[in-house]
C-alpha cells in the first residue's frame, strides 16, 4: 500500500469512527428524551414533555387531524390527558437515520391508559419523529411526529379529541422542480391504488425501505412491502371511487426529502361505502438511476 493510499485509508477510518461517535451521541440524547417524556407523560406534566416542540412542528396523531405548532400540540395533549390516566408508556428505538441536518427516529411504543370507566386500554404501535439539529450547545427540536397502531383499534377506545378549532390542512403550493416531481409520483400512486395494482405500487419503494402503515406492524424490506400491497390492493369487490393525495409541506434535508401528505379516499364494496381520510410522512431518496423512491413512509388515519 502506497503512503498516499494509506493516508486516505486512515482518513476514511477516522471519518467513519467520528460519524459513529456522532450517531451514538444523538442516540443518547434521544433515549434520554424518550425516558423523560415517558415520566412526564405519565405524570401529566405537559409543560415539561412539550419543550422540544416548536411553532413549526408538524404533528400527525392517529385518529385526529394534522396540527401545526406547539400551541395546537399542547391542546391535543390537554384533551388526551383530561380523558385518561396514563398507566404505562415506553418507546423503543428501532433505528436512527442521520439525514445530515436532521435525524429520523423510527421506533415502537406501548401505552396503557385508564379511561373514566376505569378500564385499562392497551395501545401498541410504531412511530416516526424527525429531529432538527441545532447549533452546538443547543438542544435538538422536533420538526415532525407521527404514530399509529400495530392493529385495528376502534376510534371509540381513544380519548375524544375535538379538532374543530384546527385549521384545514392546506396544499403545499411551491412549483420548484423537486416539488413537481414529488407530486407526479403521488399522482402515480393515486392511479395505482385506484387500479388496485399493488405489485406496481410496491415498486415506488427502495429495496431497503421501511413502511409503517395503519393497523399493521412495521414492514421492513421490499419483500414484506410487496407482499402487503399485493394483498391489500388486490382486485376484488372493493372499488376506489375517488382518491386524492396531496402534499402539505416539504423539508429538504441534506440526504433526503421529507414530504408530508394528506389523502381522502371514497370507497365502495357492494352495498357498503364510505370515506377515509389520513396523512403521511414520506421520506424520498434517489436510487442509482436518479429515480425518486420512498425510503421510509408512515401513514395513519384521521
Amino acid at each position: 500500500m502506497s503512503r498516499i493510499t494509506l493516508i486516505f485509508f486512515l482518513l476514511a477510518l477516522g471519518t467513519s469512527a467520528q460519524e459513529k461517535e456522532t450517531d451514538l451521541n444523538f442516540r443518547k440524547q434521544i433515549e434520554a428524551y424518550n425516558t423523560s417524556f415517558s415520566t412526564f407523560f405519565m405524570e401529566g406534566n405537559i409543560d415539561n414533555f412539550s419543550k422540544l416542540y416548536t411553532e413549526q412542528t408538524i404533528f400527525l396523531p392517529e385518529h385526529s387531524r394534522e396540527r401545526i405548532g406547539k400551541k395546537n400540540i399542547v391542546d391535543f395533549y390537554k384533551q388526551w390527558l383530561s380523558e385518561v390516566k396514563i398507566v404505562a408508556f415506553k418507546k423503543t428505538i428501532y433505528e436512527l437515520q442521520n439525514l445530515g441536518n436532521y435525524i429520523l427516529e423510527i421506533g415502537n411504543f406501548k401505552e396503557d391508559f385508564a379511561k373514566k370507566d376505569h378500564k385499562i386500554y392497551s395501545y401498541s404501535g410504531k412511530y416516526m419523529i424527525l429531529w432538527k439539529l441545532a447549533k452546538k450547545g443547543k438542544p435538538m427540536t422536533i420538526a415532525a411526529e407521527i404514530w399509529g397502531s400495530d392493529s385495528y383499534i376502534d376510534d371509540k377506545e381513544f380519548p375524544e379529541i375535538n379538532d374543530a378549532n384546527i385549521p384545514n390542512t392546506k396544499e403545499y403550493s411551491d412549483s420548484d422542480k423537486l416539488t413537481v416531481e414529488i407530486k407526479e409520483r403521488n399522482q402515480n400512486i393515486r392511479k395505482l391504488v385506484q387500479e388496485r395494482n399493488g405489485a406496481e405500487h410496491a415498486k415506488m419503494f427502495m429495496s431497503d425501505a421501511i413502511y409503517l402503515t395503519y393497523y399493521t406492524p412495521m414492514l421492513s424490506g421490499i419483500k414484506d412491502i410487496t407482499d402487503y400491497f399485493v394483498d391489500h390492493e388486490k382486485p376484488g369487490t372493493l372499488k376506489i371511487e375517488s382518491i386524492s393525495i396531496k402534499t402539505s409541506a416539504i423539508i429538504k434535508t441534506e440526504k433526503a426529502v421529507v414530504e408530508f401528505g394528506f389523502y381522502s379516499v371514497d370507497w365502495r364494496d357492494g352495498e357498503n361505502n364510505g370515506n377515509v381520510k389520513g396523512k403521511s410522512t414520506n421520506v424520498w431518496k434517489r436510487n442509482q438511476d436518479n429515480q425518486l423512491l420512498l425510503f421510509r413512509q408512515m401513514v395513519n388515519h384521521d
